[in-house]
């Protein structure tokens, strides 16, 4: 299927299909559980996915295969956010996992990075360690009430500090300058998730993590 040739029509049978889908396959799995219940760890995973949805931020969830990317996606339609994505960090999808070897090619790992979704957020998921799955972490009506008690202030203004924060991680990470807008904004989620008016150096740091791929 050539995407580029489908009709605005086509593209929203398509999204529809795949967010039934994925509803379908989370309810299969959690049995009437809350499907972020039973994500264990990637708190941080949770944390991104909740400034998303709380800004109306598309996100990548990129992980091996079975760390919960498709439950997080289930997760995301319930706080109302459409636009999500989910891959690999390579072909076989083991890259960076310690529990076993990546057997692709670095030319077939730098063709499938082109190829990742574009979104505001990327965010990587792992399977996480025995010690962890003994408690589910943070809920679906955990998140909801974060998102429910964030204000609404809209400055995009940063102070000094901000702005040299920004230069900075701009200059040492090779961020492009198209998606400095997108770290602004989401650093404003951010702040107003922590009920401040004023976007602080700490939000702008969180918003740089969630651009910055680590491959």
């Amino acid at each position: 299927m050539n995407i580029l040739t489908l009709t605005d029509n086509n593209l929203a049978a398509l999204h529809r299909q795949a967010a039934n889908e994925i509803a379908r396959r989370a309810k299969a799995a959690t049995n009437g559980f809350d499907a972020a219940s039973i994500v264990y760890g990637n708190e941080m995973a949770k944390r991104a996915l909740l400034v998303a949805a709380a800004g109306n931020h598309s996100i990548l969830f990129i992980g091996p295969p079975n760390c919960g990317k498709t439950m997080l996606r289930a997760v995301a339609l319930e706080l109302g956010l459409g636009i999500t994505y989910e891959a690999r960090p390579c072909p076989c999808g083991y890259r960076n996992d310690p529990r076993r070897a990546c057997e692709c090619r670095i030319s077939q790992i730098e063709r499938h990075h082109r190829k990742l979704p574009v979104a505001d957020i990327n965010i990587e998921m792992v399977c996480p360690p025995e010690r962890e799955m003994r408690s589910p972490g943070t809920s679906v009506g955990e998140m909801r009430k974060q998102i429910e008690a964030k204000t609404g202030f809209d400055s995009l203004e940063l102070g000094e500090d901000s702005r040299n924060l920004l230069r900075a991680a701009a200059s040492e990470l090779g961020i492009d300058p198209d998606a400095r807008p997108r770290i602004i904004a989401i650093a404003r989620t951010i702040a107003n998730l922590d009920r401040n008016e004023r976007i602080e150096a700490r939000h702008v740091c969180e918003a740089i993590n969630y651009r910055a791929m680590r491959w």
